[in-house]
């Protein structure tokens, strides 16, 4: 039983190790992150119950490895449990915020509890090698070694990279062509590798592998084979070619900071005085990384084969504005943050005034461009000094290796030789650790960084501690504890199965709700989805989906002729609507996109509703609470106040345009304001203030058009609308404005040239066939 439980143990790392930056499924929303740590989930568990199951079992004891990072650790994985506890929105703190999902609190404690399982059943290959060691015998050694772990990565990286050449050069796209069976969608981009929805995330992953294969290539011995060397050599240069192709600044920085550091410290220390050419490879690509750092590889190659969608990570600086908004937002905020995985919340509402004159000011981000800002703003101080705390130890323990500060048998331990030792793992792990940190100040955590950052440091941990230092609790002559701790265990299983069952009810969610996306129908979509809310009842997107479908039934259904209207089919449309927005408010009140619904719906059944107004405003003003600085939602809460309070409705626009000047819909609303006053001059000078800043705007040209027609200003009317149809042919308002137009001025022909036009573009239009009758006459 005891060597099925330790085969379980090692199968599961081991696909662990392997699968993590390679996994993906097509069936899911989302394809790569959630599918990773659906994985990282199971495994991690399975491994976890095989090791309790064979102390509790077998060895009828409990053995538990000490490492220095213990309590560190615990410290922070409790800080971000707190975090949850306490966040605003829980269910994404627990499962990550839905389209990222990598930073729950369930990933989070899977990674910590793989560190564990790292350090309590993994060993350096020379510690496996004495088995008549009586302080460590054989029958409890663990037969996982650091450098196998460490071969799979290797070839998980050497998959990846292989894969990531294929989308560059459009090879899946020629295997698709070449099958039956078609390839996923999501294969035939050109962006398209396993480790990330992005080439920026596989750029910063293979930054930190270059550094690692650099450490690896330093702490070769000349007796080693020069095949591992070759391989190595091969995986180095293959992951260099990718950072060439994708040029991303900050993988570069991982790349020249990581090994910068290290140069100037291994010149300092003289870890290479006798083989200093060693450090040639270093400067190689020190001196390759400044170059690519300073040059735009898009000046060398024009060629549509290296022209990649680039991703739209937020900047430094708005990045440290958010999380130090958040942070100061409150006593509890300044503890624990916002919550583990609420950056959506944060950003939102403390995004500063300036990003809104950045062309992406409508993106509402769900990460921070680092990730220790972004720790900053979901867990707090506490949780952001823990986690520094925690990376602080580690690394004065590898000082205190690197500096020979520590006794060995009286002697001061050699420096070259600690770097070397271990069969050549502490060097590229130490240098790996180095480039992930590095990496968490210019880039944010998905699951294969956030893998990589725990899994090097749990091996780079083992590799340090000489000795492992172990906590027995021996039961074999204490039946009572025995059957305590196997009751606790049948709980422990008893709890996984269920978590099983849970998960895969989510995760058929999930594959239903891609499903509903796909739907050519909205009736056929709405349907699949209400399935998908049945499975996953506590997931508030799929709610706001479901009611923004309903919500845009509602749209197509008032702009239909006043006669075909289906009144009860649209009561019931809206009920159904404003019902699962109430939902998804209820289970995530402080989520923007549950109230900024609830004031859609709202706004636009006005004519149905008595009391609708109320309500809209109400939602927009608990949406603006969330995102105070958007000017789209104060413009939307003075148009609803255009018909009861000008005033308030002026101030709103005034709002609008002091958070974003070059915002037109507020400046257009502001001045048509004027008309509802009958003061049409001021109207009219205010729209032409507009027209002069927006020229080529379509919506104010024809605002200004139709009231200059409306003040008896025909002419100029007709020109403005005839600018429109210079910036949109196709516009039919503009059309049957020109028609309106020439008809008040007597040009009958011109009149019936634009209606006609018009009823080929709306065929059967009653109003448009009766002024073409009119004009005929």
């Amino acid at each position: 039983m005891g060597k099925i439980f330790e085969k379980i143990i090692k199968l599961s790392l081991s696909l662990l190790v392997f699968l993590a930056p390679l996994f993906w499924l097509p069936f899911s929303f989302e394809a790569f992150e959630f599918n990773k740590q659906y994985l990282l989930f199971f495994l991690v568990s399975l491994a976890f119950f095989a090791w309790l199951a064979k102390m509790v079992l077998v060895d009828k004891e409990i053995r538990f490895r000490r490492t220095p990072l213990d309590i560190p650790i615990l410290l922070f994985l409790a800080v971000a449990i707190l975090s949850a506890i306490f966040s605003v929105d829980k269910f994404s703190s627990i499962f990550g915020f839905y389209g990222r999902f990598s930073d729950g609190l369930i990933g989070l404690l899977g990674l910590g509890a793989m560190y564990f399982l790292i350090t309590n059943n993994v060993v350096v290959k020379s510690q496996i090698l004495n088995p008549n060691d009586q302080s460590n015998p054989k029958s409890q050694t663990p037969n996982i070694t650091v450098q196998g772990l460490l071969r799979v990565f290797l070839w998980s990286v050497f998959f990846v990279i292989l894969f990531s050449y294929f989308s560059i050069f459009g090879i899946w796209q020629k295997i698709g062509q070449m099958g039956q069976m078609g390839l996923p969608a999501v294969m035939l981009q050109k962006t398209f590798n396993p480790v990330s929805g992005s080439l920026e995330g596989l750029a910063i992953f293979l930054a930190i592998i270059v550094v690692f294969l650099t450490g690896l290539l330093l702490s070769r011995e000349r007796k080693d084979g020069k095949l591992g060397a070759l391989c190595h050599y091969l995986l180095l240069i293959s992951a260099l070619g990718l950072l060439v192709l994708i040029d991303f600044s900050p993988a570069w920085l991982v790349v020249l900071v990581s090994l910068g550091i290290f140069f100037i410290f291994s010149l300092a220390k003289r870890i290479f005085r006798e083989d200093v050419n060693r450090l040639l490879l270093v400067i190689f690509l020190l001196a390759i990384s400044t170059f690519f750092l300073f040059f735009n590889t898009a000046d060398f190659y024009n060629s549509n084969i290296f022209n990649f969608q680039k991703e739209q990570i937020l900047s430094q600086g708005t990045s440290w504005k958010v999380a130090l908004g958040a942070a100061t937002d409150n006593i509890k905020t300044a503890f624990l943050g916002s919550g583990i995985g609420a950056y959506n919340y944060d950003f939102a509402k403390f995004k500063p005034v300036s990003f809104n004159q950045s062309p992406l000011w409508q993106i509402r981000y769900d990460r921070a461009g680092s990730y220790l800002s972004e720790l900053l703003a979901t867990v707090g101080f506490l949780g952001l000094i823990s986690y520094l705390a925690l990376v602080a130890i580690f690394l004065l323990i590898s000082w205190l290796l690197l500096e020979g500060l520590k006794e060995d048998k009286g002697e001061l331990r050699d420096v070259k030789g600690e770097l070397r030792g271990n069969k050549g793992v502490q060097l590229p792990l130490l240098l790996a650790f180095f480039a992930l940190l590095v990496a968490q100040l210019f880039y944010y955590q998905n699951t294969v960084l956030a893998f990589s950052f725990w899994f090097i440091l749990g091996l780079a941990v083992i590799s340090l501690q000489k000795t492992a230092r172990e906590k027995t609790l021996s039961f074999k002559n204490f039946p009572e504890m025995n059957l305590v701790f196997s009751t606790l265990l049948l709980f422990l299983s008893l709890a996984v199965l269920i978590s099983y069952y849970f998960l895969v009810r989510f995760y058929l969610a999930d594959v239903n709700e891609l499903k509903a996306q796909l739907m050519p129908s909205a009736e056929e979509q709405i349907k699949i989805s209400e399935k998908a809310i049945r499975l996953n009842p506590k997931l508030t997107i799929y709610q706001v989906i479901l009611a923004r479908a309903y919500w845009l039934q509602i749209r197509q259904e008032l702009n239909k002729p006043q006669s075909e209207i289906d009144i009860t089919k649209l009561q019931e449309v809206v009920a159904k609507a404003i019902d699962w927005a109430k939902k998804a408010a209820e289970i995530s009140p402080n989520n923007i996109l549950t109230q900024e619904t609830l004031g859609m719906i709202y706004r636009d059944v006005r004519p149905l509703a008595p009391g609708a107004a109320d309500w809209a405003i109400t939602y927009f003003q608990k949406a603006i609470a969330l995102e105070p600085k958007n000017p789209v939602l104060w413009t939307e809460l003075g148009k609803l106040y255009l018909t009861s309070d000008i005033q308030k409705a002026r101030e709103n626009f005034a709002k609008a345009k002091a958070l974003k000047p070059d915002y037109l819909d507020s400046q257009i609303q502001d001045a048509l304001s004027y008309e509802m006053e009958k003061n049409f001059d001021e109207a009219i000078r205010r729209l032409e203030e507009v027209v002069k800043n927006a020229p080529y705007n379509a919506e104010v040209k024809f605002n200004l058009g139709r009231l200059d027609f409306n003040n008896n200003r025909t002419d100029e009317a007709i020109a403005q609308f005839e600018d429109v149809l210079l910036l949109s042919p196709n516009n039919s308002n503009s059309l049957y404005s020109l028609g309106l137009a020439y008809a008040k001025k007597g040009e009958k022909a011109k009149a019936i040239q634009y209606f006609e036009r018009v009823l080929q573009l709306n065929p059967g239009n009653q109003e448009v066939l009766k002024k073409l009758e009119e004009l005929k006459k």
